[in-house]
Protein backbone atom coordinates (compact mmCIF):
# COMPACT_ATOMS: atom_id res chain seq x y z
CA UNK A 1 0.00 0.00 0.00
CA UNK A 2 3.07 2.53 0.96
CA UNK A 3 4.75 1.56 -2.55
CA UNK A 4 1.34 2.34 -4.29
CA UNK A 5 1.51 5.52 -2.57
CA UNK A 6 4.48 6.89 -3.25
CA UNK A 7 3.98 5.73 -6.94
CA UNK A 8 0.89 8.28 -7.20
CA UNK A 9 3.41 10.90 -5.66
CA UNK A 10 6.01 10.54 -7.88
CA UNK A 11 3.60 10.59 -10.95
CA UNK A 12 1.76 13.70 -9.50
CA UNK A 13 5.14 15.17 -9.29
CA UNK A 14 5.73 14.41 -12.65
CA UNK A 15 2.42 15.76 -13.97
CA UNK A 16 2.42 19.02 -12.21
CA UNK A 17 6.63 19.27 -13.38
CA UNK A 18 5.44 18.92 -17.18
CA UNK A 19 2.34 21.75 -16.50
CA UNK A 20 5.17 23.89 -15.16
CA UNK A 21 7.35 23.38 -17.95
CA UNK A 22 4.65 23.29 -20.74
CA UNK A 23 3.21 27.09 -19.40
CA UNK A 24 6.77 28.42 -19.28
CA UNK A 25 7.67 27.31 -23.05
CA UNK A 26 4.13 29.09 -23.67
CA UNK A 27 4.64 32.55 -21.47
CA UNK A 28 8.71 32.49 -23.44
CA UNK A 29 6.67 31.95 -26.81
CA UNK A 30 4.35 34.43 -26.14
CA UNK A 31 7.01 37.09 -24.81
CA UNK A 32 9.40 35.81 -28.08
CA UNK A 33 6.52 37.20 -29.71
CA UNK A 34 5.67 40.36 -28.31
CA UNK A 35 9.15 41.40 -28.37
CA UNK A 36 9.03 40.74 -32.02
CA UNK A 37 5.85 42.24 -33.00
CA UNK A 38 7.25 45.19 -30.90
CA UNK A 39 10.62 45.43 -33.00
CA UNK A 40 8.53 45.40 -36.07
CA UNK A 41 6.59 48.33 -34.66
CA UNK A 42 9.87 50.14 -33.89
CA UNK A 43 11.11 49.11 -37.52
CA UNK A 44 7.90 50.68 -39.00
CA UNK A 45 7.43 53.74 -36.43
CA UNK A 46 11.05 54.75 -37.02
CA UNK A 47 10.39 54.91 -40.84
CA UNK A 48 12.75 53.10 -41.93
CA UNK A 49 12.88 49.07 -43.64
CA UNK A 50 15.19 47.16 -44.66
CA UNK A 51 16.40 46.68 -48.50
CA UNK A 52 18.66 43.61 -49.79
CA UNK A 53 20.07 44.36 -52.91
CA UNK A 54 21.41 42.34 -55.77
CA UNK A 55 24.89 42.27 -53.86
CA UNK A 56 22.95 40.41 -50.48
CA UNK A 57 23.63 43.53 -48.75
CA UNK A 58 20.79 44.12 -46.27
CA UNK A 59 20.91 47.66 -46.05
CA UNK A 60 18.34 50.39 -44.01
CA UNK A 61 16.64 52.66 -46.13
CA UNK A 62 13.93 55.08 -45.29
CA UNK A 63 10.21 53.49 -45.27
CA UNK A 64 9.77 55.71 -47.87
CA UNK A 65 12.08 56.73 -50.55
CA UNK A 66 11.32 60.99 -52.31
CA UNK A 67 15.43 61.51 -53.44
CA UNK A 68 17.23 59.42 -55.45
CA UNK A 69 20.70 59.77 -56.85
CA UNK A 70 22.41 57.47 -59.54
CA UNK A 71 26.26 56.46 -59.04
CA UNK A 72 26.72 56.72 -63.21
CA UNK A 73 25.09 56.94 -66.22
CA UNK A 74 23.74 53.61 -66.27
CA UNK A 75 21.92 54.38 -63.26
CA UNK A 76 21.11 57.66 -64.26
CA UNK A 77 19.46 56.26 -67.69
CA UNK A 78 17.25 53.45 -65.92
CA UNK A 79 16.56 55.76 -63.28
CA UNK A 80 15.57 58.14 -65.33
CA UNK A 81 13.16 55.89 -67.46
CA UNK A 82 11.22 54.94 -63.82
CA UNK A 83 11.66 57.85 -61.52
CA UNK A 84 12.67 60.81 -63.08
CA UNK A 85 10.64 63.12 -60.56
CA UNK A 86 12.43 61.44 -57.77
CA UNK A 87 16.48 62.16 -59.59
CA UNK A 88 17.95 64.99 -56.95
CA UNK A 89 21.03 65.10 -59.87
CA UNK A 90 22.94 63.98 -62.47
CA UNK A 91 25.63 61.28 -62.85
CA UNK A 92 26.77 63.31 -66.30
CA UNK A 93 25.18 65.56 -67.78
CA UNK A 94 22.78 65.47 -71.28
CA UNK A 95 24.49 65.58 -74.54
CA UNK A 96 23.30 67.53 -76.93
CA UNK A 97 21.10 64.77 -78.78
CA UNK A 98 19.91 63.92 -75.42
CA UNK A 99 18.68 66.90 -74.49
CA UNK A 100 16.37 67.27 -77.28
CA UNK A 101 14.44 64.53 -75.71
CA UNK A 102 14.51 65.10 -72.21
CA UNK A 103 12.42 67.46 -70.12
CA UNK A 104 14.56 70.62 -69.51
CA UNK A 105 13.70 70.85 -65.86
CA UNK A 106 16.10 67.26 -65.54
CA UNK A 107 18.62 68.65 -67.59
CA UNK A 108 18.87 71.73 -64.71
CA UNK A 109 19.95 69.12 -62.18
CA UNK A 110 23.19 69.26 -60.28
CA UNK A 111 26.03 66.70 -61.52
CA UNK A 112 27.64 64.84 -58.70
CA UNK A 113 30.07 62.56 -61.35
CA UNK A 114 30.42 59.07 -61.66
CA UNK A 115 31.74 56.45 -59.01
CA UNK A 116 32.95 53.51 -61.34
CA UNK A 117 34.81 53.94 -64.82
CA UNK A 118 37.47 55.86 -66.61
CA UNK A 119 35.87 59.02 -65.63
CA UNK A 120 35.11 58.23 -62.25
CA UNK A 121 34.89 61.55 -60.75
CA UNK A 122 31.93 61.22 -58.08
CA UNK A 123 31.73 64.59 -55.88
CA UNK A 124 30.95 64.05 -52.48
CA UNK A 125 30.11 67.14 -51.50
CA UNK A 126 27.82 68.14 -53.78
CA UNK A 127 26.13 64.65 -53.66
CA UNK A 128 26.08 64.77 -49.81
CA UNK A 129 24.37 68.30 -50.35
CA UNK A 130 21.59 67.35 -52.37
CA UNK A 131 20.40 64.58 -49.48
CA UNK A 132 18.98 62.03 -51.30
CA UNK A 133 17.11 59.04 -49.33
CA UNK A 134 19.41 56.42 -51.12
CA UNK A 135 22.30 56.41 -53.83
CA UNK A 136 21.72 53.55 -56.39
CA UNK A 137 24.35 52.00 -58.71
CA UNK A 138 22.77 49.73 -61.79
CA UNK A 139 24.83 48.03 -63.69
CA UNK A 140 26.42 44.17 -63.93
CA UNK A 141 28.24 42.50 -61.16
CA UNK A 142 31.65 43.46 -60.28
CA UNK A 143 33.92 41.02 -58.44
CA UNK A 144 34.45 44.16 -55.81
CA UNK A 145 31.16 45.29 -55.38
CA UNK A 146 29.67 44.22 -51.90
CA UNK A 147 33.35 45.92 -50.59
CA UNK A 148 33.07 49.16 -53.38
CA UNK A 149 28.90 50.03 -52.05
CA UNK A 150 29.92 49.41 -48.14
CA UNK A 151 33.44 51.75 -48.81
CA UNK A 152 30.97 54.62 -50.65
CA UNK A 153 28.45 54.22 -48.29
CA UNK A 154 31.01 54.54 -45.22
CA UNK A 155 32.11 57.27 -46.58
CA UNK A 156 29.12 59.39 -47.58
CA UNK A 157 26.84 58.05 -44.59
CA UNK A 158 23.97 57.58 -47.32
CA UNK A 159 22.22 54.43 -47.90
CA UNK A 160 23.84 53.04 -51.00
CA UNK A 161 22.08 50.24 -53.45
CA UNK A 162 23.44 48.03 -55.90
CA UNK A 163 21.00 46.83 -58.25
CA UNK A 164 22.38 44.51 -61.11
CA UNK A 165 21.10 45.16 -64.75
CA UNK A 166 22.23 43.75 -67.89
CA UNK A 167 20.47 42.63 -71.63
CA UNK A 168 18.78 39.89 -70.11
CA UNK A 169 17.44 40.47 -66.87
CA UNK A 170 16.25 44.24 -67.33
CA UNK A 171 12.92 43.02 -66.57
CA UNK A 172 14.31 41.66 -63.05
CA UNK A 173 15.70 45.06 -62.72
CA UNK A 174 12.80 47.45 -63.00
CA UNK A 175 10.57 45.07 -60.97
CA UNK A 176 14.02 45.61 -58.41
CA UNK A 177 13.48 48.84 -58.77
CA UNK A 178 9.62 48.92 -57.84
CA UNK A 179 10.25 46.98 -54.40
CA UNK A 180 12.57 49.46 -53.86
CA UNK A 181 10.90 52.44 -54.91
CA UNK A 182 7.53 51.57 -54.22
CA UNK A 183 6.21 52.63 -57.99
CA UNK A 184 5.00 49.21 -58.72
CA UNK A 185 2.87 50.15 -61.37
CA UNK A 186 4.93 52.32 -63.48
CA UNK A 187 8.40 49.65 -63.07
CA UNK A 188 5.96 46.37 -64.05
CA UNK A 189 4.97 48.41 -67.62
CA UNK A 190 8.70 48.99 -67.94
CA UNK A 191 9.57 45.47 -67.04
CA UNK A 192 6.79 44.03 -69.19
CA UNK A 193 7.95 45.37 -72.54
CA UNK A 194 11.49 43.99 -71.62
CA UNK A 195 10.41 40.61 -71.22
CA UNK A 196 8.26 40.72 -74.20
CA UNK A 197 11.29 42.07 -76.61
CA UNK A 198 13.90 39.60 -74.84
CA UNK A 199 11.24 36.71 -75.63
CA UNK A 200 10.97 37.61 -78.77
CA UNK A 201 14.48 38.23 -79.27
CA UNK A 202 15.09 34.47 -78.18
CA UNK A 203 12.52 32.89 -79.94
CA UNK A 204 14.03 34.59 -83.49
CA UNK A 205 17.71 33.01 -82.72
CA UNK A 206 16.36 30.02 -81.17
CA UNK A 207 14.59 29.38 -84.77
CA UNK A 208 17.50 30.11 -87.00
CA UNK A 209 19.41 27.94 -88.91
CA UNK A 210 23.50 28.48 -88.56
CA UNK A 211 23.40 29.40 -92.05
CA UNK A 212 20.43 31.60 -91.75
CA UNK A 213 22.70 33.53 -89.04
CA UNK A 214 24.39 36.88 -90.52
CA UNK A 215 27.37 38.46 -89.25
CA UNK A 216 27.76 42.16 -88.22
CA UNK A 217 30.78 44.37 -87.41
CA UNK A 218 30.26 47.47 -85.39
CA UNK A 219 32.87 49.88 -86.66
CA UNK A 220 33.64 52.86 -83.95
CA UNK A 221 36.63 55.36 -83.30
CA UNK A 222 37.73 57.81 -85.93
CA UNK A 223 38.60 55.48 -88.54
CA UNK A 224 35.84 52.74 -87.72
CA UNK A 225 38.61 50.14 -86.77
CA UNK A 226 37.61 50.21 -83.13
CA UNK A 227 35.41 47.47 -82.43
CA UNK A 228 33.01 45.78 -79.49
CA UNK A 229 34.23 42.10 -80.20
CA UNK A 230 32.81 38.91 -79.60
CA UNK A 231 32.30 38.55 -76.12
CA UNK A 232 32.16 42.42 -74.81
CA UNK A 233 29.53 43.30 -72.57
CA UNK A 234 29.06 46.10 -74.98
CA UNK A 235 28.39 43.89 -77.99
CA UNK A 236 25.48 41.73 -76.39
CA UNK A 237 22.65 43.20 -79.20
CA UNK A 238 24.32 41.69 -82.12
CA UNK A 239 24.29 38.49 -80.09
CA UNK A 240 20.85 38.74 -78.26
CA UNK A 241 18.90 39.04 -81.94
CA UNK A 242 21.10 35.53 -83.14
CA UNK A 243 23.46 37.36 -85.30
CA UNK A 244 27.31 36.29 -85.16
CA UNK A 245 29.73 39.04 -84.68
CA UNK A 246 32.27 39.31 -86.99
CA UNK A 247 34.89 40.25 -84.44
CA UNK A 248 36.43 37.10 -83.24
CA UNK A 249 40.02 35.49 -82.00
CA UNK A 250 40.79 39.40 -81.08
CA UNK A 251 40.86 40.44 -77.37
CA UNK A 252 38.07 41.94 -75.53
CA UNK A 253 38.57 45.42 -74.72
CA UNK A 254 35.75 47.08 -72.74
CA UNK A 255 37.64 49.94 -72.00
CA UNK A 256 37.98 53.12 -73.88
CA UNK A 257 37.20 52.47 -77.70
CA UNK A 258 37.08 49.10 -77.85
CA UNK A 259 39.07 46.44 -79.66
CA UNK A 260 41.48 47.78 -81.84
CA UNK A 261 41.37 45.77 -85.57
CA UNK A 262 43.07 46.43 -89.03
CA UNK A 263 41.70 46.90 -92.34
CA UNK A 264 43.15 43.87 -93.27
CA UNK A 265 41.38 41.68 -90.73
CA UNK A 266 37.99 42.93 -91.41
CA UNK A 267 38.76 42.00 -95.10
CA UNK A 268 39.65 38.43 -94.09
CA UNK A 269 36.17 38.63 -91.48
CA UNK A 270 33.68 39.68 -94.41
CA UNK A 271 30.83 41.06 -92.65
CA UNK A 272 27.58 41.06 -93.79
CA UNK A 273 26.20 44.28 -92.09
CA UNK A 274 28.34 46.98 -90.60
CA UNK A 275 27.28 49.19 -88.45
CA UNK A 276 29.17 52.75 -87.96
CA UNK A 277 28.70 54.35 -84.96
CA UNK A 278 28.73 57.97 -85.59
CA UNK A 279 27.75 59.85 -89.22
CA UNK A 280 31.29 60.49 -89.16
CA UNK A 281 32.19 56.86 -89.30
CA UNK A 282 29.32 55.89 -91.57
CA UNK A 283 30.24 58.91 -94.40
CA UNK A 284 33.95 57.19 -94.45
CA UNK A 285 33.03 53.60 -94.84
CA UNK A 286 30.66 55.27 -97.76
CA UNK A 287 33.31 57.08 -99.78
CA UNK A 288 36.76 55.44 -98.35
CA UNK A 289 38.30 53.63 -100.89
CA UNK A 290 40.09 51.04 -98.62
CA UNK A 291 36.43 50.06 -97.41
CA UNK A 292 35.00 49.28 -100.84
CA UNK A 293 36.54 45.84 -100.74
CA UNK A 294 33.60 44.89 -98.23
CA UNK A 295 30.97 42.73 -99.37
CA UNK A 296 28.98 44.65 -97.08
CA UNK A 297 29.55 47.86 -98.74
CA UNK A 298 28.98 46.86 -101.82
CA UNK A 299 25.69 45.30 -101.16
CA UNK A 300 24.88 48.46 -99.66
CA UNK A 301 24.76 46.46 -96.04
CA UNK A 302 25.72 49.64 -94.24
CA UNK A 303 24.07 51.39 -91.42
CA UNK A 304 23.94 54.32 -88.75
CA UNK A 305 23.37 53.45 -85.54
CA UNK A 306 20.87 55.42 -83.69
CA UNK A 307 21.80 57.55 -81.19
CA UNK A 308 19.44 60.00 -80.08
CA UNK A 309 18.86 60.37 -76.82
CA UNK A 310 21.17 56.66 -76.67
CA UNK A 311 23.26 54.73 -78.61
CA UNK A 312 20.64 51.76 -79.46
CA UNK A 313 23.77 49.09 -79.43
CA UNK A 314 26.19 49.81 -76.62
CA UNK A 315 27.17 52.75 -74.87
CA UNK A 316 26.01 53.19 -72.22
CA UNK A 317 25.27 49.70 -72.52
CA UNK A 318 21.41 50.18 -70.54
CA UNK A 319 17.97 49.64 -71.15
CA UNK A 320 18.71 51.55 -73.94
CA UNK A 321 19.92 48.11 -75.57
CA UNK A 322 16.49 47.21 -75.51
CA UNK A 323 15.07 49.36 -78.68
CA UNK A 324 18.25 48.55 -80.18
CA UNK A 325 17.53 44.78 -79.90
CA UNK A 326 14.12 45.55 -81.94
CA UNK A 327 15.98 47.64 -84.34
CA UNK A 328 18.73 45.44 -85.20
CA UNK A 329 16.34 42.66 -85.18
CA UNK A 330 14.32 43.89 -87.77
CA UNK A 331 16.81 45.30 -89.92
CA UNK A 332 19.00 42.11 -90.21
CA UNK A 333 15.87 39.58 -89.63
CA UNK A 334 12.77 41.46 -91.30
CA UNK A 335 10.51 38.77 -91.79
CA UNK A 336 10.67 37.01 -88.14
CA UNK A 337 10.22 41.00 -86.56
CA UNK A 338 8.13 42.44 -88.79
CA UNK A 339 7.99 45.80 -87.42
CA UNK A 340 7.57 49.63 -88.19
CA UNK A 341 9.85 50.73 -86.55
CA UNK A 342 8.23 54.76 -86.42
CA UNK A 343 5.87 52.78 -84.78
CA UNK A 344 8.36 51.07 -82.68
CA UNK A 345 10.40 54.16 -81.55
CA UNK A 346 6.81 56.13 -80.23
CA UNK A 347 6.22 53.31 -78.20
CA UNK A 348 9.54 53.07 -76.71
CA UNK A 349 10.37 56.63 -76.49
CA UNK A 350 6.41 57.24 -75.09
CA UNK A 351 6.95 54.85 -72.15
CA UNK A 352 10.69 55.49 -71.08
CA UNK A 353 11.89 58.45 -71.85
CA UNK A 354 8.71 60.30 -71.50
CA UNK A 355 8.21 61.98 -74.47
CA UNK A 356 6.46 61.54 -77.45
CA UNK A 357 8.61 62.28 -80.58
CA UNK A 358 7.85 64.47 -83.58
CA UNK A 359 7.57 62.64 -86.94
CA UNK A 360 10.50 65.00 -88.15
CA UNK A 361 12.90 63.93 -84.91
CA UNK A 362 11.84 60.24 -85.60
CA UNK A 363 13.07 60.69 -88.96
CA UNK A 364 16.37 62.37 -87.28
CA UNK A 365 16.81 59.47 -85.10
CA UNK A 366 16.67 56.64 -88.09
CA UNK A 367 18.63 58.49 -90.44
CA UNK A 368 21.08 56.00 -92.63
CA UNK A 369 19.28 53.36 -89.93
CA UNK A 370 17.17 51.67 -92.42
Amino acid sequence: MKRKINLLLVLGLALVTTIGCTTNEKKANETEKTQTAIRSENKQSDGTRTFVDSAGREVIIPTQINKIAPSGPLAQIVLYTSSPDLLVGLASPFSSEAKEFIDKKYQKLPEFGQFYGKNASLNMEALSAAEPDVIIDIGEAKKTVKEDMDKLQEQINIPTLFIEANLKNMPETYQKLGELLGNTQTTEKLASYCQQVIEKADSVRSSLKESEQKSIYYAAGNAGLNTNAEGSFHAQVIDEIGAKNAATGVDVVSKGGGTVISMEQLIQWQPDYILAETKAVYDQIKTDESWQELTAVKAGKVYQVPTAPYNFISSPPSVNRIIGIQWLGALVYPEQYKLNMEETVNEFYKLFYHVEPTAEQVKMILTNAQ
